[in-house]
């Protein structure tokens, strides 16, 4: 499988360093404390055409491939802040999930918009008496003529004071063992934090973030037959197109955080001097730090074949598991040693590294743990029985 870079992904990889650069640690310090959206730094991911990087271009997009996202938000990433995971809530599950399953009105209604930065996305899936476990969710979706009326609860859901729409995953019709897969649905519901019969509580979470973590409470929200996206019933196996993505774009966010980390470590153990000699020099320091490295080499090579197997229509679940597993325990590594190379600096708030550490270390959690990877990599990739 050909991945090589060619010229127009090195002038991607330029292209989105210097956008980056543009946006120091005080700026997105700024956003976490105010709570605030990053609204220079989305306008000019915008302007630059980074939000349609795989939006078809009679939208208004690049028409480019996941590969390219890939390569986009590890460059976001790598360049700090939390600029590569941004990238999930609204060219994921907005723009692949329209442009994959939408009808042609919701993609001349979205996908220009989604370009244009004018419309963001987020995404109501977690319960908490579900978890990982999509097939129980409570959250049901009756017909009353071309409307649904939906009730439910979703756990964890990020960014909804910001969104435009969430796409939204409901029940529409009860639980059949024989076919368990069947009867959910996925909605389009526009200003999710305004609706009526969607009320909001935040959550008190330690990771730093721009966005507020919610409980969110639905009862009664009435949404038209036209926002659903794909089929009634038929949107599990949809929303598995797009988590398989999702997991694509968490790793290439690890994998540039992971760099952004050991770029950090590297740079102090170039400038700190004891004993009246660099730090850098000594292998104590060195050998941590390369081991970190070559790790994170590893996963970026198994997250690029990931995208490109999506991106040439191929199963890319156990490519997109493995990325997510290994992108995510390289990356808490990485800046595991980038703290350690700082010494007491590491946990100061005048360095970046402990920041890159608890981010790291969340995307072993999220948007799945690490152990459902697994369980998933004994049974579907390694034919061994089902262990949950």
């Amino acid at each position: 499988m050909d991945y090589t870079e060619t010229d127009e992904h090195r002038l991607i990889r330029d292209s989105v360093r210097e956008i980056a650069g543009d946006y120091d640690r005080a700026y997105w310090k700024g956003c976490i404390e105010e709570n605030e959206f990053p609204e220079a730094y989305w306008a000019d991911l915008a302007r630059d055409g980074w939000l349609g990087v795989t939006i078809p271009e009679e939208y208004g997009g690049a028409g480019l491939g996941m590969l390219e996202m890939s390569m986009v938000i590890e460059e976001l990433s790598r360049g700090g802040g939390q600029g590569g995971i941004i990238f999930v809530l609204t060219p994921v599950f907005g723009g692949i999930s329209i442009q994959r399953h939408g009808t042609e009105e919701q993609k001349e209604r979205y996908l220009p918009a989604i370009v244009d930065g004018e419309m963001r996305f987020c995404m109501g899936l977690t319960e908490a008496g579900a978890g990982t476990n999509t097939l129980n969710i409570d959250t049901t979706a009756e017909r009353d003529g071309d409307e649904f009326v939906v009730s439910g609860q979703k756990m964890w859901i990020s960014g909804v004071e910001n969104a435009d729409e969430m796409l939204l995953i409901a029940r529409t019709s009860d639980l059949d063992p024989d076919n368990p897969t069947h009867g959910v649905s996925m909605f389009l519901v526009p200003e999710p934090a305004e609706r009526d019969g969607i009320s909001l509580t935040p959550l008190d979470v330690e990771v730093p973030w721009f966005e507020t973590q919610y409980q969110v409470d639905i009862d009664g929200l009435r949404v038209h037959e036209d926002r659903i996206l794909g089929a009634e019933d038929g949107g599990l196996y949809l929303l598995w197109d797009t988590l398989n993505t999702e997991r694509i774009a968490g790793a290439a966010s690890a994998i540039g955080g992971g760099l952004r980390a050991v770029d950090l470590a590297v740079d102090y153990a170039n400038d700190r001097s004891v004993f009246g000699q660099k730090i850098g020099g000594h292998q104590a320091i060195q050998h941590p730090l390369a081991d970190a490295y070559a790790e994170l080499l590893c996963a970026r090579e198994m997250t690029y074949k990931a995208a490109s197997k999506w991106d040439q229509g191929e199963d890319a679940g156990t490519e997109a598991n493995v990325a997510k597993l290994r992108s995510s325990e390289a990356a808490t590594k990485a800046a595991d040693r980038a703290i350690q190379t700082h010494g007491g600096n590491g946990f100061s708030a005048d360095y970046e590294v402990y920041d890159i550490w608890q981010n790291s270390r969340l995307l072993q959690t999220v948007p799945i743990t690490n152990e459902m990877v697994r369980n998933f990599l004994a049974e579907h990739t390694l034919g061994l029985p089902r262990s949950y």
